[in-house]
Order: structure tokens, then C-alpha cells, then sequence
């Protein structure tokens, strides 16, 4: 008999797909310019602040990063009020998420996800051994009434998404903090993923790290990528109470965070002023974008985000004229959405181009 190499479970994985180069695809098109509007990446882009520092930082290349990103996790700390001990860096919130995985899930725990959400939750569940337990959306929203009745002895966590990614919406204050108490004094881990908190303007919107002091076993993620600009840096952080954050730090590999990422996201957090032009800009657009679609009768979610999900008939052609016209947005079906495009927002220019593809 042959020898097998490879987990069973893996057969059952779909490898992420990250699409073309932008490169590859303005050759396969002939185009001059692609803009990507499909990976929420921020159109303001990073702070001077952050490119002096990673210049600065890159003649120390050939030297080991900080292992434990203690420099940044300080800085972190005192912008967030919280202790250092109580932050963790990740390579990104994806390599967090597995974190969580890797120290929690045995074969045969129950994690609850509500779905469609961001893929890596239910990659790492499946890849755990755990078993999925899908909550679905209430249209575009998280049902936390569902999401508590799937809760059992058996479940080991809970994971959520706020603002949610693709559906832009929002868990609200008093719905998370019934769920939370309802949960009693002995609660799974509740892994709540703020990636798209920055952009939030609605005043219902719970600060996830203010809830920690009360509910220990909350787990809060945020990332670099989105108000700060450094997706190309893959710099994330998770804040929680002591005993989780020493056991994602047992099973976190050594010197995760590269030494030009732990340098741009130090200089990030002391630039409050570039924060607030990005988070500025994203708001502007959001309220044009949201404006201008509507008045073409299109339906969406009312966002959250630094995106848009946006309904639309014959989404697929759709998607494709805009690339032929140098636009490149996201197809809605790829993230459990059929007959949605996911709309990054850009500058004012671009989102002017995209409306004008549309009339046409």
C-alpha cells in the first residue's frame, strides 16, 4: 500500500486565490492603469512617517527582527490602555486567527462562525480537526440570537466579525453584550475581529477592548492593513486577557513580525493625523459612493467599512466591463454573496470612473 504523506483534512481545503498580479492582468489586457478596488486596501496609502521609517530601517535587513515586537506592543499598549502583556503582533490577522486555532482547537470542539464571513475562520476551524458550526446572516446581518442557541458544552469558541467582512454591517452594543453575559462564568473564547473598526461612525458600535476588564475570555483583533495602510506588510495584533495572550505567544513562531513591519506600524501609531486624513477620506467617499449608487437604484447594506457590497443585476458582466475599463472590483459570489460586487473605495477619481462604467 502506498504511503499517504498528507492530512486527509487538506484535501478538503481550497487554496485562497488572490487573483492575477495587477501587472499580469494590465499585459493581459492591454492597459496602461489598473485600480484595484476589490482587496479594501486604503486609497491614501501609507503615512511618510511609516516610508522614512521603513528606509530607514532597511539597511538593518540583514538582522533578526525583535522577537516578542516589544517596542510596538508598548506603543500599542499606551495608544490602547491596556497592558503590554495583554498584546499580541501577528503576520497579519490571518496568521492570529491561526494562532487561536493552533493553541484551542482539539478534534471534536464545536467553534461557532456565522457565514459567509472572512474565509480564514472556517479554513482554520476545518484545519484543526473542529467541527463548523455555521451561524447563517439574517440578510446582511449577524444573528446573535442564532449564534447564541448553537452554543453548546461542546463549543470552544466563537468568532465574529464587526465591522463585518463582506456584509459592511455592524454588531451592536447591547446585542453584544447580552450574548457575552449570557454566557456566564465560564464562556468559550469569543474572537471578535475588528479589522474595519476605524471606518465606523455609528455610535451604537462597541469598543471591543473596553469590554476586556469585564469578559476575559474576549478576544480582540485588529490589523495595520486597513486605516494604516501596510496590507503589503502583513502587520496584525490581537489584545485579550493574560492567559490567552501567553498561549497564543506558546504556540506564536519566532520573529513572526519582519523588522520593516515592526518598524512602519511603530511609526503608525504615533501618526494620529494620517489616521484621521485616511479615516477622513474613507468616510467622504462612503457617503458619495452611497449617495450616487442609490440614485441608480442600487441596493446595498448601509457600510460600515471602507467598502461597499453592493446588489447588482448581472454582477459577473458587470465585474467584467469594469476591468476592461481598468477597475478591478471584487466578485460578490467569491465571498457568499451571488449577484454582489464588493467595492473597495477609492479616490474620488475612481469611484467617478466606476460610476461612469455603470451609466454607460
Amino acid at each position: 500500500m502506498a504511503r499517504r504523506l498528507w492530512r486527509a483534512v487538506v484535501e478538503g481545503i481550497t487554496p485562497y486565490d488572490p487573483g492575477k498580479p495587477l501587472e499580469t492582468l494590465m499585459a493581459e489586457l492591454g492597459l496602461g492603469e489598473l485600480v484595484r478596488l476589490s482587496a479594501n486596501e486604503s486609497p491614501l496609502g501609507p503615512s511618510p512617517r511609516v516610508v522614512e521609517a521603513i528606509r530607514r530601517e532597511a539597511e538593518r535587513a540583514h538582522l533578526y527582527p525583535d522577537g516578542g515586537s516589544f517596542a510596538l506592543r508598548e506603543a500599542l499598549a499606551g495608544h490602547l490602555g491596556v497592558s503590554p502583556a495583554q498584546v499580541v503582533v501577528g503576520n497579519g490577522a490571518d496568521e492570529l486567527i491561526g494562532l487561536v486555532a493552533l493553541a484551542a482547537f482539539d478534534p471534536g470542539d464545536e467553534v461557532v462562525v456565522p457565514v459567509p464571513s472572512f474565509e480564514p475562520y472556517v479554513t482554520s476551524v476545518t484545519l484543526a480537526g473542529a467541527r463548523l458550526v455555521a451561524s447563517p446572516l439574517a440578510g446582511y446581518e449577524v444573528d446573535l440570537d442564532d449564534v447564541r442557541r448553537r452554543v453548546s458544552a461542546r463549543t470552544k469558541a466563537v468568532i465574529l466579525c464587526s465591522p463585518h467582512n463582506p456584509a459592511t454591517t455592524i454588531i451592536r452594543r447591547a446585542a453584544l453584550l447580552a450574548l457575552l453575559e449570557a454566557f456566564g462564568e465560564d464562556p468559550p473564547l469569543i474572537v471578535l475581529d475588528e479589522a474595519y473598526c476605524d471606518f465606523c461612525d455609528d455610535p451604537d458600535y462597541p469598543n471591543g477592548i473596553e469590554l476586556l476588564a469585564a469578559h476575559p475570555r474576549l478576544l480582540v483583533l485588529r490589523t495595520f492593513s486597513k486605516i494604516a495602510a501596510l496590507a503589503g506588510l502583513r502587520v496584525g495584533y490581537a489584545v485579550g486577557g493574560l492567559e490567552t495572550i501567553d498561549r497564543l505567544n506558546r504556540v506564536r513562531a519566532p520573529y513572526n513580525i519582519n523588522r520593516l513591519g515592526q518598524a512602519a506600524a511603530l511609526a503608525a501609531v504615533s501618526d494620529a493625523e494620517h489616521r484621521e486624513r485616511t479615516r477622513r477620506l474613507v468616510l467622504e467617499e462612503r457617503a458619495f459612493m452611497s449617495r450616487e449608487l442609490a440614485k441608480r437604484g442600487l441596493t446595498f447594506p448601509a457600510s460600515q467599512a471602507n467598502f461597499l457590497l453592493v446588489k447588482i443585476p448581472n454582477a459577473g458582466a458587470v465585474r467584467e466591463r469594469l476591468l476592461r475599463a481598468g477597475l478591478l472590483v471584487r466578485d460578490g459570489a467569491a465571498v457568499g454573496f451571488p449577484d454582489h460586487l464588493r467595492i473597495s473605495l477609492g479616490t474620488r477619481e475612481a469611484n467617478q470612473r466606476l460610476l461612469r462604467v455603470l451609466d454607460a
